[in-house]
C-alpha cells in the first residue's frame, strides 16, 4: 500500500512514520510541496493520501481538488492536517473532496482511522473459487486477486467449478451469474447454499451487468452475501471481498474461541427437535449426526423420578426464553450416561419458527473432582479427629503421673529437708515443669494448627505482664550473671486481651534470651507501634548479647521444630518449638513476629499484638497476692465438706496432700458411681471430679448429680489430665463449674476452690 504525506516538517514525517511501523506492506512517500507531490502522484498509485493544510507554493485544499479533479485519486481517502480547524475550513475542505479533517498533533487518531484503509490493503490470505465465462475477464481478475494475496482456482463454467467445490475448502466464491453451459451461476449459487453447514454458508459474491432492484432482491433471494456490478472496478471489488473475508475470520474466531470454551452447542426448534450439534455437542454426547427433520430432545435427556424433564425444559424455554446453568444428566449415544451444566439463548431461523441453542458443558470431571475432594476433606477431618484423640490421651496419660511427681515434689517442700534432700526435689520439680513444657507446646501447636485455638479477650495489664514474666526469669539470669532490664512505655489502662497466650509468647523470648545469653544483659521492652480509637497495636521486644543466628537460618527460625543447628539442640536443649508458637499466637492477636540478629553480638525478637479498649475494668486487673488464697482459705473456711473423686491412688494422695491443711472436711470416691452415692447421702460444698474413671466417668457422674436435688447448686470442679478446648467445654456441657488442669499448680489450684467456695452456701468464718 502507497500512502502520500505532504508536509514540510521533518519531524512530523518521522512521528507518522513510527506509528505506521508495525503495518506491513506499507510505502510511505514524502513530498514538501505541491509541485513536488503532484510529481509523485503521476508516476506512483496511491492507495491513502495526507495533506497538510499550509505548505510552501500552496495549501492543503487546493492539492486535493487537483487530485480529485485530474483523476489521480478518484476514490482514494485524502486527508486534510491543519493545526485549528474549523467550520468554515470543514465546508472548504469537503467540497474540494477532503475526506476528513485532523489535527496536526492528533497522531493517534489519524492512525485509527488509517486502519481500517490499512487493513484492506494487507494480503488477503484466503482460497477462492472464481467462476467467469468471460477470457479476457477472467485471466485479468486472476491476476488481481493473486496480486491480493488470493490462492485462486478460476474456471469458466459452473460445472467445473461445483466439481471443485464438492472437493476442496473455499473460504469466499466469486461467481458471474450469466454463464454459458448446462449450469448458470445461479444455480451454481443455490446448489451450495443447499448443502449443510458450514460448506453451504461459504460466503459469495456476485457479478452481473444487470443492476436495477428486482434483480438485486433475486440475487439475495438466491443466498448471495454481496455482489459487484460490471464492469468491475477493482478497488471496489477488493473492499467488498475484504468486508466478506473479514465477517468469515470474525466468525470462526467466535467458533474457536466456543471449540476453546469446550462448550457443545445444540440447536433446538419449538417443537424439542434436536436440529443441529457442533462437533463439541456431537463429541460430548456421542451422537455422529443429527438426520433431516431432527431427533426428540428427550431421547438425550434423561427422565427424573418420572418426571419427563426435557418436556420442563422446553416449556421453560417457551415461556422465559432462556436457561441458566441447569445441571443435568443426558443419555449420550453409546448408552452412557453424562452429567451436564445446561444454559442457552434464543437464535432468530430463517423460516421464522423459534430456535434455541442449547450451550452443555461436561461436568463428569468437575463432580469427580467434587467428590474426591469431599472424600479427602473428610480423611483429613478424620485424621485431624484422631491426631486429637491421640494427643488428648497421650496428654492424659503423661500429665496423670507428671501430677503426682510435681505434686509429691510440691508436698515435700512443706516439710522440713535437709538441704541436700532440698536440691533433690528441686531438680525433680524442675525436671517435671520441663517435661510439662514440653507436652505444653506440642498441645498449643497442634491447637494452632487445627485452628482451635481459641483467645480470651480480658482486661491486661502490659507493665504487669512484663514485670511477671521477668520474674520468671530472673533467678535463671542471676544464676549466670547477667542483667536483666525492663523498659515499659506507659500505656492507656483498660486494655482487653488475652494476658495467658501475651505471657506465654513473651516468655518464650526472654526464657530464649536466658538459655542463649552468657554474660551481658537481656533487655524486654513494651512500646505502642500504633494507636486507633479503639485500640493499639502494642510491640513487645526482647534484645540479649547472646550468641547471635547466622543470616542464612534467620529465614526458617520461626518454622516448627527449627533451630539454628542441630549442635544448637546438642549443646542448648529444647524443642524448636517455641518461637514458632509465638509467630502464630501474635498471628492470632492480629500482630506479626520477628528478628534481627548479628552472629556473635546478640539477637532481638519481637512480636506485635492488637489490644482493643476496656472501659471502667481497672479494678478487675488486681490479682490475688501469691498465698493469698491459701491465707484466706485457711482463716475462713475451716469446716467446708468437699468430696473428691479421683480414681489414681497417688493423684488422690497429692490432691489430699494439698487440701490438708486448711481444716476441711474431706470424703474420697474413687469413681462416678461411688461419687453419686456419697453425695445422695451427704451435703457438700464443692466436689472435685476427675474425668476419665473406670464404671463411670466424670462427665456421666456429673449429669447424674445435676439431677440430685441436693447436688443442684454445689460447685463442681474438674480435676484432669484432659488440657484440650473440648475437654473444656465438654465439661461445662455436663454441668461442671470451673476446670483445674493437671499437673496441678497449687496456686492456681487453691483460688480456684477459694472462688467457688465463696460463691457457694458455705458460710465462711
Amino acid at each position: 500500500m502507497n500512502i502520500l504525506l505532504v508536509d514540510n516538517t521533518p519531524l512530523y514525517r518521522d512521528i507518522v512514520q513510527q506509528a505506521l511501523g508495525r503495518y506491513r506492506g506499507i510505502n510511505l512517500v514524502f513530498a514538501a510541496s505541491v509541485e513536488a507531490a503532484l510529481k509523485q502522484a503521476a508516476t506512483l498509485d496511491f492507495q491513502f493520501y495526507i495533506l497538510s493544510w499550509q505548505l510552501s507554493d500552496g495549501g492543503g485544499v487546493e492539492l486535493a481538488r487537483q487530485l480529485r479533479e485530474s483523476g489521480q485519486a478518484p476514490v482514494e481517502p485524502i486527508v486534510l492536517l491543519t493545526a485549528s480547524p474549523s467550520a468554515e475550513l470543514a465546508q472548504e475542505a469537503m467540497l474540494a473532496g477532503v475526506t476528513e479533517l485532523f489535527r496536526k498533533q492528533d497522531v493517534d487518531e489519524l492512525i485509527t482511522f488509517m486502519r481500517h484503509f490499512l487493513e484492506v490493503h494487507q494480503p488477503m490470505r484466503c482460497r477462492v473459487l472464481y467462476v467467469e465465462d468471460a477470457r479476457d475477464q477472467r485471466e485479468y481478475l486472476d491476476t488481481q486477486l493473486r496480486d491480493w494475496g488470493m490462492i485462486v482456482d478460476a474456471y469458466s463454467s459452473a460445472d467445473e467449478a461445483w466439481l471443485a467445490f464438492q472437493q476442496n475448502e473455499y473460504d469466499l466464491v466469486l461467481c458471474d451469474i450469466c454463464l454459458g453451459g448446462h449450469m448458470t451461476g445461479a444455480r451454481l449459487i443455490n446448489r451450495i447454499r443447499r448443502l449443510a453447514m458450514p460448506r453451504g454458508g461459504t460466503s459469495i459474491l456476485a457479478v452481473t451487468a444487470f443492476d436495477n432492484p428486482a434483480r438485486r432482491i433475486e440475487l439475495f433471494h438466491l443466498g448471495i452475501d454481496d455482489y459487484v456490478l460490471k464492469p468491475i472496478s477493482p478497488p471496489e471489488l477488493r473492499a467488498r471481498l475484504h468486508n466478506l473475508l473479514s465477517r468469515k475470520r470474525a466468525t470462526e474466531r467466535s467458533q474457536h474461541l466456543l471449540e476453546a470454551t469446550a462448550l457443545g452447542v445444540t440447536v433446538i426448534d419449538e417443537q424439542g427437535l434436536i436440529q443441529s450439534m457442533d462437533a463439541n455437542a456431537s463429541g460430548m454426547f456421542v451422537w455422529p449426526e443429527v438426520h433431516d427433520g431432527g431427533m426428540p430432545l428427550a431421547r438425550l435427556i434423561e427422565d427424573r423420578d418420572g418426571v419427563a424433564i426435557a418436556d420442563q425444559l422446553l416449556r421453560q424455554l417457551l415461556d422465559v426464553g432462556h436457561l441458566n446453568k441447569l445441571r443435568l444428566t443426558v443419555r449420550c449415544g453409546d448408552g452412557k450416561t453424562l452429567p451436564i451444566e445446561l444454559s442457552s439463548l434464543e437464535i432468530e431461523a430463517a423460516n421464522g419458527a423459534r430456535q434455541f441453542a442449547l450451550l452443555t458443558r461436561d461436568i463428569s470431571k468437575e463432580l469427580e473432582l467434587a467428590a474426591y475432594l469431599t472424600q479427602a476433606k473428610e480423611a483429613a477431618e478424620r485424621a485431624g479427629r484422631m491426631k486429637a484423640e491421640f494427643l488428648a490421651n497421650m496428654s492424659h496419660e503423661i500429665r496423670t503421673p507428671l501430677n503426682a511427681i510435681i505434686g509429691m515434689a510440691h508436698i515435700l517442700k512443706r516439710h522440713g529437708l535437709s538441704a541436700e534432700q532440698a536440691d533433690r526435689v528441686d531438680k525433680i520439680d524442675s525436671a517435671g515443669q520441663h517435661l510439662l513444657g514440653i507436652i505444653s507446646d506440642v498441645l498449643d501447636l497442634s491447637k494452632i494448627e487445627a485452628g482451635k485455638l481459641g483467645l480470651e479477650s480480658i482486661p491486661v495489664s502490659i507493665g504487669s505482664i512484663a514485670s511477671n514474666v521477668a520474674s520468671m526469669v530472673y533467678e535463671r539470669a542471676a544464676a549466670k550473671g547477667v542483667r536483666l532490664h525492663v523498659e515499659s512505655e506507659p500505656l492507656p489502662k483498660h486494655l482487653m486481651g488475652d494476658p495467658t497466650r501475651l505471657t506465654q509468647a513473651l516468655l518464650n523470648y526472654v526464657s530464649n534470651a536466658v538459655k542463649f545469653t552468657e554474660q551481658g544483659m537481656i533487655s524486654l521492652r513494651t512500646r505502642i507501634e500504633h494507636e486507633t480509637e479503639d485500640g493499639m497495636t502494642v510491640r513487645f521486644e526482647v534484645g540479649d548479647t547472646g550468641i547471635g543466628i547466622e543470616k542464612a537460618q534467620l529465614e526458617h527460625i520461626f518454622d516448627a521444630f527449627q533451630q539454628a543447628d542441630s549442635s544448637t539442640t546438642r549443646k542448648f536443649g529444647g524443642t524448636g518449638l517455641g518461637l514458632a508458637i509465638t509467630r502464630q499466637l501474635a498471628q492470632l492477636m492480629g500482630g506479626e513476629a520477628g528478628v534481627a540478629s548479628v552472629l556473635g553480638q546478640g539477637s532481638t525478637f519481637w512480636f506485635t499484638a492488637r489490644l482493643k479498649r476496656g472501659q471502667g475494668l481497672g479494678s478487675l486487673l488486681e490479682n490475688t497476692q501469691p498465698g493469698g488464697a491459701e491465707r484466706v482459705l485457711m482463716q475462713r473456711y475451716q469446716g467446708a465438706r468437699l468430696l473428691v473423686v479421683e480414681d489414681d491412688f497417688i493423684n488422690r494422695e497429692v490432691a489430699l496432700e494439698l487440701l490438708a491443711d486448711f481444716g476441711f472436711s474431706i470424703d474420697v470416691a474413687e469413681d462416678g458411681l461411688a461419687a453419686i452415692a456419697q453425695a445422695g447421702q451427704k451435703d457438700y460444698d464443692l466436689i472435685l471430679m476427675d474425668m476419665q474413671m473406670p464404671n463411670m466417668d466424670g462427665l456421666e457422674a456429673t449429669r447424674h448429680l445435676r439431677t440430685l436435688p441436693t447436688c443442684l447448686e454445689v460447685p463442681i470442679i474438674a480435676m484432669t489430665a484432659n488440657a484440650f478446648s473440648e475437654d473444656r467445654l465438654r465439661c461445662f456441657d455436663a454441668g461442671m463449674n470451673d476446670f483445674v488442669t493437671k499437673p496441678i499448680k497449687p496456686g492456681e489450684f487453691y483460688e480456684t476452690i477459694l472462688r467457688w467456695l465463696s460463691l457457694g452456701k458455705f458460710q465462711p468464718a
